[in-house]
C-alpha cells in the first residue's frame, strides 16, 4: 500500500541529474525574455559557475538559445533585404531635419535662420544621399548672408567597406564672391573603421566645377580633385560627435568646408546640436581669401 503513495513534494520536485534547475532555468528565461544579448550570455556564464554539476544541461538550454537567436536574425535580415528590394523610389528614407535661429538687437539688428536637410536611401547595392542646406541673415534689413547648397551622391556598393559614387552639387553664396557654382564628379570610397559606435571613411576623385564668379561675370570651368573624410563617435546613448571634410582643390583655386557637430539627445526624435563650422575659399591666382568661421546652436529633429 505504501508502494501507492505518491512521493513527497520535495522529492517530486526534484530536477532529473542531466536538467536544468527549476529555479535556475527560471532567471535564465527571465533573462531571455528581456531581449539583451550582453545580459543573457553573462546569465548563462553566471548559471555555469554556480552549478558546474549541471554544465551539461545548462549548455544543451544555451546551444537552443543561440539557435534561435541567429534563426531570428536571420529572418530579420532577409525581411529588411525584401524591404528594400521591393520598396518603391519614395520609400525608405531616413534622415534629420535641422533648424536654428539668431536675433540681435542694438546699434544694428540683425536676424539669422539656418534649415538643413539631410536624408538617406539604403537600397540593395545603391544608396542615395541628398543634402540641402539654406542660411541667410540679414542686418538692418541688408541681406548680409545669402548661402545655398543643395547635393545629391549616388553610391554603389562593391563590399562590406568600399564603394563608389557620383556627385552632383549647386552652390550660392555672394559673400565668397561668387553667385552660383555646379559641380560634377565621380570617386570611389572605403570605410576604414565601422562598429562599436566608431565609423570613419574616405573617399576621393575628380570633379567638373563650373563657377558663376561674381567679380567678371564670367563662368569659369576648371577640373578638381575632390577629397573627403566622415567620421562619427556615438559616446554614449545621448551624445554623438560628427567630424565632416570636404575639399575641392583646382589649378590656382581651392574651396572646402569642415564641419564638427555635438549632439544631445533630448528625446527619441530630437537632438540638441551645437556646430562649428569652417568654410575654405581661397583663389589664390587673385590673391583673395574669403575663408570663415561660425558657431551655432540648432534643434535636429530625427525623421
Amino acid at each position: 500500500m505504501l508502494d501507492t503513495l505518491p512521493p513527497p513534494a520535495f522529492l517530486a520536485e526534484e530536477p532529473a541529474d542531466d536538467a536544468v534547475p527549476p529555479d535556475l532555468r527560471a532567471v535564465i528565461e527571465a533573462a531571455i525574455a528581456a531581449g539583451d544579448a550582453a545580459v543573457i550570455d553573462r546569465v548563462f556564464g553566471f548559471a555555469l559557475t554556480a552549478r558546474p554539476d549541471r554544465a551539461a544541461a545548462i549548455e544543451r538550454m544555451r546551444t537552443a538559445h543561440l539557435a534561435e537567436r541567429e534563426a531570428a536574425a536571420a529572418a530579420k535580415a532577409e525581411a529588411d533585404r525584401t524591404r528594400r528590394a521591393t520598396a518603391g523610389p519614395l520609400e525608405n528614407w531616413d534622415g534629420k531635419l535641422e533648424f536654428g535661429a539668431t536675433w540681435a538687437t542694438g546699434p544694428a539688428s540683425s536676424l539669422g535662420l539656418v534649415g538643413a536637410l539631410d536624408i538617406e536611401r539604403t537600397g540593395i547595392d545603391w544608396t542615395h544621399k541628398l543634402a540641402l542646406r539654406a542660411e541667410v541673415q540679414d542686418t538692418d534689413d541688408v541681406r548680409a548672408v545669402e548661402r545655398i547648397i543643395g547635393s545629391w551622391q549616388p553610391r554603389r556598393q562593391l563590399g562590406q567597406r568600399a564603394y563608389v559614387f557620383g556627385l552632383t552639387q549647386y552652390e550660392r553664396d555672394p559673400g565668397l564672391g561668387y553667385d552660383n557654382r555646379y559641380t560634377a564628379g565621380l570617386g570611389a570610397g572605403w570605410k576604414l573603421v565601422k562598429g562599436d559606435g566608431f565609423r570613419v571613411a574616405l573617399e576621393g576623385g575628380p570633379a567638373l566645377r563650373l563657377t558663376d564668379v561674381m567679380t567678371t561675370d564670367d563662368m569659369e570651368e576648371r577640373i578638381a580633385g575632390r577629397g573627403s573624410l566622415d567620421l562619427g563617435w556615438q559616446m554614449n546613448s545621448r551624445l554623438e560627435f560628427t567630424q565632416r571634410a570636404s575639399i575641392f582643390y583646382e589649378e590656382g583655386r581651392s574651396s572646402g568646408i569642415v564641419a564638427s557637430a555635438l549632439d544631445s539627445k533630448v528625446s527619441e526624435k530630437l537632438n540638441l546640436r551645437f556646430s562649428y563650422e569652417y568654410r575654405i575659399e581661397e583663389d589664390r591666382s587673385r590673391g583673395i581669401s574669403s575663408s570663415g568661421s561660425i558657431s551655432r546652436a540648432s534643434l535636429v529633429y530625427r525623421m
